[in-house]
């Protein structure tokens, strides 16, 4: 019997369910933790051996990844090890051979898995590698408090962390579904989320993040982009937009800039022009 629990967060995923559940299910249970899907999700994902469950919300927190959500896991898997995934995630069979082999030995706790993820229907360059501690034995981490981006705290000792060697044969395949307006889209939305994340923990605007989290960016998606092409360079340059967005919206937020102020101020600047034009008329 395996030991490794695989948990995919879901909202409306019919159209790629079954390939992840398919990719999973021959080494452990699959659990497809849902947001209220109102689609076929569910079918789908019970069809191919899932389990389906309705996860809690987090009043306080926009995150997946918090001490609620991993109580939650904990309570209904059997298992000491967790996969923490997403229905983009894809694990090649040498990487799933490796968490087998890892949940069957008791000296590493906590692994960092490399993630190569393609962008724009490019599957052959991978735009941006990172890795993640996305793969862990449940009693040791601790999500409480945790940030944006980040996976808790490890309990154990720095012995006990793996990281997997930087090779395509232990790398999670991670396809991230973007045209420009999707892109666009969610990508304001998580500007407004980190910005808020950023006020949350005290942190200010400056202009020199304004300036240098673009152009780090930019370097980090091209230093592997440049392979994939045209695709690989818009990519890298919508990214650095990217971190130019959450950078104004940190400045919107600490000045108390929305449409609402800003048209109040306008408002001041069109009636001092309209007096002036009154008085002379008078």
């Amino acid at each position: 019997m395996s030991n490794i629990s695989f948990i995919l967060f879901s909202y409306n995923e019919e159209k790629r369910i079954e390939y992840i559940v398919r990719n999973l299910a021959p080494y452990g249970q699959v659990f497809v933790l849902d947001d209220g899907s109102t689609d076929r999700t569910q079918e789908i994902a019970e069809r191919f051996g899932a389990r389906f469950v309705r996860r809690p919300s987090d009043p306080e927190s926009k995150l997946a990844e918090t001490q609620l959500m991993l109580d939650f896991v904990k309570s209904i898997i059997y298992t000491d090890w967790i996969f923490w995934g997403y229905t983009d995630n894809f694990l090649p069979k040498t990487l799933l051979d490796k968490f087998m082999e890892i949940s069957k030995q008791n000296r590493h706790k906590y692994v960092y898995v490399p993630i190569d993820t393609y962008l724009w229907g490019e599957t052959d360059h991978p735009i941006i590698r990172a890795a993640y501690p996305n793969f862990f034995h449940k009693d040791y981490v601790d999500f409480t408090g945790n940030r944006l981006h980040g996976f808790g705290k490890f309990l154990g000792d720095k012995g006990q962390i793996l990281r997997l060697p930087w090779e395509k044969k232990y790398a999670i395949c991670h396809y991230s579904l973007y045209n420009l307006e999707k892109f666009v889209t969610k990508h304001l939305a998580y500007a407004g989320f980190e910005a808020e994340d950023k006020i949350g923990h005290g942190l200010k605007f400056r202009v020199i993040y304004l300036l240098m989290s673009p152009a780090r960016y930019f370097y980090l998606f091209y230093k592997r982009g440049w392979r994939a092409g045209v695709r690989g360079l818009y990519a890298s340059m919508l990214y650095s937009f990217f971190r130019l967005m959450v950078a104004v919206r940190l400045y919107e937020l600490e000045n108390g800039l929305d449409l609402q102020t800003i048209e109040a101020e306008f408002a001041k600047a069109k009636k001092r022009i309209v007096d002036d034009v009154e008085r002379g008329k008078a």
